[in-house]
Formats: structure tokens, sequence, C-alpha cells
């Protein structure tokens, strides 16, 4: 057994050598995935919005809460793609209804980037192609700028990186939407003109324009957006924009909650790629390596003399004597 061990000290090294970075990649490849399954709430609130209320016609000011739903749809989803639901309602605090969109999309499960497929749609149009990423980051997302897909304005936007900054104890990445003041597809129901400020009575159409200013704190390595900041004005307007009102004009935050279960989220992400690319191929790397550096030492340890005595029969020592 003595003799055999250095040759199977090298093998168990060569073996450790050749499999980590197999190892690594494969694991880093199945663990890295956005998971089929998915069922979360989470809710941004705004402290002090000013606000059009439908029901009496009225500007009002005071607290807005946007709540959104993702569910997975599991049996659509592949090894590649993930098909999730997501609605957002925008209420009051005494839960009336402002606005509400509803959307269905399949997106890569490694870059986050949407895929047009699988009964996609967005408020009941099958149209729309949406594009981007959706959301999520990449798994270790760059600095550098990513394409969205907003939901209001139903179109891709870009988001800038816009520098490093620390929640917590977590760093993170911020990504910066700006759009300037545009038009928001979609019919408006008629304002009354005293709402406007015109003269006479009745009604008169307006068209919608929005402006929008979202900030993004991504988690990196996960990808997982961890808080976000989504300043928004909206106005109504008549055709010549001879008149027009405040829609709304809020600044939505995620609430301290979501923002620690994000981090969880995160972390347990964080925690994978050290073990596959830290932990494991420097650990296997050392073990590996000191086999074959055992084995070396075994096999240089046996004296040319000790060789010479395992080779030469004991008889013919005795007779040399």
């Amino acid at each position: 057994m003595r003799r055999h061990l250095p040759l199977l000290l090298a093998a168990l090294g060569a073996f450790l050598l050749t499999l980590i970075p197999l190892l690594r990649l494969y694991v880093s490849d199945q663990v890295l995935r956005t998971p089929l399954e998915q069922q979360s709430v989470t809710r941004a609130t705004a402290e002090s919005a000013t606000y059009l209320d439908p029901a009496t016609m009225t500007i009002e000011v005071g607290p807005l809460v946007q709540t959104r739903w993702l569910i997975g749809d599991v049996l659509a989803g592949t090894a590649e793609r993930a098909v999730w639901g997501e609605s957002v309602s925008l209420t009051t605090a005494e839960d009336q209804r402002l606005d509400y969109h509803e959307r269905r999309l399949a997106f890569d499960r490694r870059s986050g980037e949407i895929v047009n497929c699988c009964g996609e749609y967005l408020d009941e149009d099958t149209r729309v192609r949406q594009t981007g990423q959706a959301f999520r980051w990449p798994f270790q997302a760059g600095r550098r700028d990513y394409q969205l897909f907003d939901l209001r304005l139903r179109r891709p936007v870009s988001a800038t990186f816009d520098g490093v900054e620390l929640i917590g104890e977590v760093e993170t990445y911020r990504y910066v939407q700006r759009t300037p003041r545009q038009l928001v597809p979609g019919e408006e129901a008629p304002l009354p003109r005293r709402l406007l400020g015109l003269k006479g009575k009745g009604y008169v159409g307006v068209a919608r324009h929005a402006e929008i200013r979202r900030t993004f704190w991504v988690e990196p390595v996960s990808g997982l957006p961890i808080r976000t900041e989504d300043q928004v004005t909206e106005t109504l307007s008549t055709a010549d924009g001879s008149a027009r009102v405040t829609g709304l004009d809020a600044v939505f935050r995620t609430s301290a909650g979501d923002v620690l279960a994000a981090l969880d989220i995160a972390d347990f992400y964080r925690r994978w790629v050290l073990l596959v690319d830290t932990v494991v191929p420097v650990g296997g790397g050392l073990l590996g390596g000191g086999c074959v550096v055992a084995a070396i030492w075994l096999v240089r340890r046996r004296s040319p003399a000790a060789q010479d005595q395992e080779q030469v029969p004991g008889h013919q020592l005795a007779q040399a004597r």
C-alpha cells in the first residue's frame, strides 16, 4: 500500500485540479438563475402626494401606496426562461384605486432580459412588444447603462449607471432613469372645464404627459433591485396646451420591510457566489496541489540505496557480504 500511495495521491490531486473548474462552471450555471416560482408583494409609499381624485374631480394632497404583485407561471417556464405576471396598483390611504397596470412576460433566467413569447401582454394588449430588463438586472451586473421597459410609457427607457452606494453594509450600484416630459399613450377621460380653469360648462378632452426620474439601487452580484425611488409628475392638458392641471406629483419609496427582504435574498446569492467562485476553487486547488506535492515528496524521499536494496534479491546481498 505504501508503494502505491504516491500514485494514489497524484491521481487524487490531478482529479481535483481538473474537477474544480468544471464544478465551478456547472454549479454557477445552475444556481445563478432566477427561480420559476415567484409569489411576492412589495409596496412603495409617497407620504405627501398631489393627485387628482377621480371620484370628486378635485386636487387632493395625501399619502399614496403603490402595490406590486409578482406571480410566476412555473409550467410555462423552462431551464432558460421564466414567465411571470406583474400587477401594479396605485391607491390612496383609504384604498381608492387611482391607476392600475398588468402584464405578463417571459425573460432570460440569467440575464433578466425580456424574451418575446408565451402569451405576453400589457394591459390586455398582446400587440405590445416589451424589451429590455424585466424585474431585475443580470447576475454580476455591470457599471454601465441598461434598457428597461416602462409600464407607464409603454416603451423601453435607459437606466444610467450613476455610482456606488452602501445600503446598510451592502454595496449597491445606483442606476437612474431620467425621462423628460412626454405623452403617455392611451385615451384620457374628459375633465370638467372648471377644473382646468376654462370658461363655460361641460367637459373638455385632455392628454396626459409624464416626467419621470426613477432611481434603482441594485445589488450587483444577484442583480436584485434592493430599493427604488420613483419621482413622477403627470399633467393633464388640453390639445393646444393652453390649460393644464396636475394629475399626479409624488415620490414613491420602497418600504423598509421590503428593503430588508430584498437584502436577505441578495445575501443568499452572494454566499453562493463566494462559495462557488472562491471557497471551492481555492480550497480544492490547495488540496489538489497538496496531493501532487505530497506524491512527489514521497517518491523523492526514497534514497538510492534503499531503492537498490528493494531491487536486489536478499540471497545476493548475503553473498556480497
